[in-house]
């Protein structure tokens, strides 16, 4: 039964280990659940949970292969690269986007307390700080080439 329990469990997860993993897990799932009431629904209940561990153990891979996948890592910035290029970024903004840019970036303000501190409606605080981001945007465009 064990056998036939990881021939399933690799042909979905299509790797040894995994599948010996689902097997064990599947198993003692089964342990702590109630006793069924005869030999074939404990089959039946024992395959049906080694489906879904192993359909969560793909969930888990996909995630994990899809968030490595986020990031292009020849288009990462540094660390240092971004606090040399931030004064040249800066620079393009007018004095109150980039106050705006810098409270709510840097000081991690909400538009709520920004448009409070510079007594300037929500509606300002947003219109400011897409302008940032664009001309942000555009001017590290014009830095990268």
């Amino acid at each position: 039964m064990e056998q036939k329990l990881h021939q399933v469990a690799y042909r979905l997860l299509q790797n040894e280990m995994e599948a010996e993993d689902a097997v064990q897990d599947a198993i003692f799932s089964m342990i702590k659940a109630r006793e069924p009431a005869n030999s074939d629904e404990a089959k039946y209940r024992l395959f049906a949970i080694l489906k879904n561990v192993c359909i969560n153990k793909l969930r888990q891979r996909r995630l994990t292969v899809d968030i490595s996948q986020c990031t292009d890592i020849g288009q990462e910035i540094e660390y240092d690269e971004v606090e040399r290029l931030r004064p040249l970024l800066l620079s393009n903004l007018t004095p109150l986007q980039r106050k705006v840019f810098e409270m709510h970036t840097f000081d991690e303000l909400e538009y709520e307390e920004i448009a409070s501190k510079l007594e300037m409606s929500i509606e300002s605080v947003r219109m400011n700080m897409s302008r940032a981001r664009q001309v942000l945007r555009q001017r590290y465009k014009e830095l990268e080439r």
